[in-house]
């Protein structure tokens, strides 16, 4: 491929499909980065959303999924990580928001953001049929 704009030559895309993956805790970030490249995605992680928003720049393409934490460090949610995301890439990224919090605001702020909520212990059946749904849009 070749950048319209400097007239150089840039790294194809790669064919699987893109996630984010933002929690603050690393066995989670690292379990799904596996699960998530043995169902064939790749996958880009940050512990938190300051980090992911470190990793925005450099991606060559627009995220198909995004999986987020609700409660980030920071003070941060998963809702400003979607938020942020949608608006560099300009698009409605889909995404998962991960939280242990069961109260009707999450599951009001989650549909009101057009986001699936799955609430932890997330199982890996219903994970799964959420990724493949979500990143088939």
């Amino acid at each position: 491929m070749v950048d319209p704009a400097g007239g150089q030559a840039t790294k194809p895309e790669s064919s699987r499909p893109l996630i984010l993956v933002v929690d603050d805790d690393r066995s989670i970030v690292e379990g799904l980065a596996i699960l998530l490249d043995s169902w064939g995605y790749e996958v880009v992680k940050a512990l938190s959303a300051a980090a992911l928003e470190a990793q925005l720049d450099g991606l060559d393409r627009v995220p198909n999924l995004i999986i987020a934490d609700h409660y980030l460090p920071g003070g941060r949610t998963g809702r400003d990580v979607v938020e942020r995301v949608r608006t560099e890439t300009g698009q409605q990224v889909p995404a998962i928001i991960l939280t242990g919090d069961s109260t009707p605001e999450r599951r009001d702020e989650a549909q009101l953001m057009g986001c699936e909520l799955m609430l932890k212990p997330v199982q890996v059946g219903p994970l799964r049929e959420a990724v493949e749904a979500l990143c088939s849009r």
